[in-house]
């Protein structure tokens, strides 16, 4: 069996053919003919021959055994194709000149040292502080100083004492400045002072080297100090309480000036009036430090703190004349 065709469909088939070409044809028409001989290009015979019932028949002639005895000629080996140079269509590039050329050439470039490998260290980016690092101590000194009666004897004061007639109980002497009582540093963490951060963090460290560690009580807030101050994250403050009576009180802040357009916890006027209050209630002063210049503050704000302004122009004996 081939496929679906029986063996038995093949020899009716063949019974019923009146020639032996029918049969030929039949037979490679079920799928029995040779492969050789395609069915349709099979010569014609030119004499019948009577029905026989083989179904394969054989070819009427017989092969001439002379064909076995002839010498094959030995196939012809094929001539090797030339190899094809891919290279050969690319356009060729001009060389560069190296050395000293003709009038007219080219000036070679001088050799240029390759840049370093990057690496996953992050170093951080050269800063500039806002006060000039030569004047900040004496900054220092001058906004957080507080005047004490412990200099030379005043004569002139002696002197109108004893011209009154008046009892000389203790010699009067001159103020000099001291930094023993102190400072409470208040950071301001808002929107507005967030490209200041690191000018804060700078002045805080000074401010400790200056004044001395266990004398500097440093407190971070946002907006406004009655929102929350404390040493810690934000989620740790508590509600504002000024320092002991004479220790003065540094803000860095810029109250309420920067930060974005549609930024609505910006500290307002009321809150800072409040806190300027609660600082002289418990016997202290304070003085703000402001990164912008004089002529964007607001009216009140010099009213209601003393503003010193936190840049390059900042010279000792400006402090003072603020303060005043």
């Amino acid at each position: 069996m081939r496929g679906e065709i029986w063996l038995g469909d093949v020899v009716r088939a063949l019974e019923a053919a009146g020639t032996e070409e029918e049969r030929v044809r039949i037979a490679g028409l079920l799928g029995f003919a040779p492969r050789s001989v395609p069915v349709d290009d099979a010569p014609p015979s030119r004499e019948p021959s009577p029905p026989s019932d083989d179904p394969f028949p054989r070819p009427s002639h017989e092969p001439d055994p002379r064909a076995d005895d002839e010498p094959i000629a030995p196939p012809v080996p094929e001539e090797p194709a030339e190899p094809v140079d891919v290279l050969a269509e690319l356009p060729l590039l001009r060389p560069v000149p190296h050395g000293p050329g003709r009038e007219g050439d080219a000036v070679p470039r001088e050799a240029v040292e390759p840049l370093a490998r990057p690496t996953g260290v992050r170093l951080p980016l050269p800063h500039q502080p806002l006060l000039v690092p030569q004047w900040t101590g004496a900054i220092v000194r001058a906004l957080l100083s507080r005047p004490v009666p412990e200099g030379p004897v005043d004569i002139p004061a002696l002197i109108d004492t004893l011209a009154h007639e008046r009892p000389v109980t203790s010699l009067p002497r001159l103020p000099v400045p001291t930094l023993r009582y102190g400072v409470q540093v208040l950071v301001d963490r808002g929107a507005g002072m967030q490209p200041f951060r690191r000018d804060q963090d700078e002045l805080l460290r000074r401010v400790r080297a200056v004044v001395g560690e266990e004398l500097v009580e440093a407190g971070y807030f946002s907006d406004a100090p009655q929102r929350g101050t404390g040493p810690g994250p934000r989620w740790t403050r508590t509600a504002y309480r000024p320092p002991r009576a004479g220790r003065p009180v540094l803000v860095l802040s810029d109250l309420g000036l920067g930060g974005p357009p549609g930024h609505r916890r910006r500290g307002t006027r009321e809150e800072w009036t409040d806190f300027a209050c609660a600082v002289r209630r418990a016997g202290c002063e304070a003085v703000v430090l402001s990164p912008y210049p004089a002529r964007r503050w607001a009216a009140w704000m010099p009213r209601t703190l003393p503003l010193v302004g936190w840049d390059r122009t900042t010279r000792p004996g400006h402090v003072g004349r603020r303060r005043a």
